[in-house]
């Protein structure tokens, strides 16, 4: 239950990058046009934050700390390396970029022991693995897609270790992966920052309301209360889409009393991104069309059920 804590504490926070601190390109078109250096600014951006994570949280637990908090060595020995990849990752992409490279923010991680900074750590990997997948289609040059490509399997990977290994989890969520925009994947990385630099270029990303939902850890078929601001402009249903592989699923919200609620719908899996949208089309769910921020929840997968997901049709 530790992951869906930091889930709701990551899920609720406000958007910082709304502020100058960090800039966002705003733009009312459906689909701007990023170019393969915003891509990779992006990139960096996240692979900033999760190397200061790793750097930080390693500083300040040593070898002890995680025995006392009943993890083995090699648990920590692991997320040794993985911090060696992500600092490889941050170099890697400081010379692909060279003038334009953007630099690291402050940040902010909520974890106080070595559980809590697993948990952060999966979170921080799933929503990099997202964004690496939503980002390929936006990359226009081969050579850069193939080493996309390759920063996404290590993610990847990395995701899966903390998920089953540390976290006693599934290492996958189906047969298929999620892919999360710009704007989706911002709604959930900036709450882990503070400020960055004025100098760092203005990022391909939309700032969204937040969405908070109760409970952190909610069932297929239970009531879900949403917490969010509704667009001025937005008239009848809204609905919650829930991203878990490549066909959304989508709840209508009922609005009663000022007070927001929908059904969790069957068939969910692993981890799911969800935000609220205007219509159930698939089209609704892309990442322009969200009208809020993104939650995360984790929906535990026995060993035992079927794992075959859904094919779009």
């Amino acid at each position: 239950m530790l992951f869906s804590t930091v889930l709701a504490a990551v899920s609720g926070a406000s958007l910082v990058f709304a502020a100058p601190s960090l800039q966002s390109r705003q733009t009312d078109d459906a689909k701007p046009a990023i170019n393969d250096i915003q891509v990779l600014q992006y990139a960096m951006t996240l692979e900033l934050l999760e190397n200061a994570f790793y750097s930080e949280g390693l500083k300040r637990f040593d070898a002890a700390a995680f025995r006392a908090a009943g993890y083995p060595d090699w648990v920590r020995g692991r997320f040794q390396q993985i911090a060696q990849h992500e600092a490889t990752h941050v170099e890697f992409l400081k010379g692909a970029l060279g003038k334009d490279a953007v630099e690291a923010c402050e940040y902010k991680f909520p974890y106080d022991d070595p559980k809590g900074f697993a948990a952060v750590s999966m979170v921080l990997e799933v929503v990099g693995q997202a964004a690496y997948t939503g980002a390929a289609p936006l990359l226009s040059d081969k050579n850069t897609l193939e080493v996309a490509a390759n920063i996404l399997s290590v993610e990847s990977s990395q995701a899966a270790w903390v998920a089953s290994a540390v976290l006693k989890g599934s290492a996958w969520s189906g047969p298929f992966e999620t892919a999360l925009g710009p704007n989706g994947v911002f709604s959930l990385a900036s709450p882990f920052i503070v400020r960055c630099p004025s100098t760092n270029a203005p990022l391909p990303v939309k700032a969204l309301p937040a969405l908070s939902v109760q409970p952190a850890a909610p069932t297929a078929g239970s009531e879900i209360t949403l917490s969010f601001t509704r667009p001025a402009g937005t008239t009848g249903t809204l609905y919650v889409v829930f991203l878990n592989g490549i066909v959304p699923k989508f709840a209508p919200i009922v609005e009663k009393d000022g007070k927001y609620t929908a059904t969790v719908p069957e068939g969910l899996q692993g981890v799911v991104y969800s935000g609220v949208t205007s219509n159930n089309t698939s089209a609704a769910a892309s990442d322009a069309n969200l009208l809020t921020g993104l939650t995360v929840f984790d929906f535990p997968i026995s060993s035992f059920v079927s794992n075959k997901g859904t094919i779009p049709q």
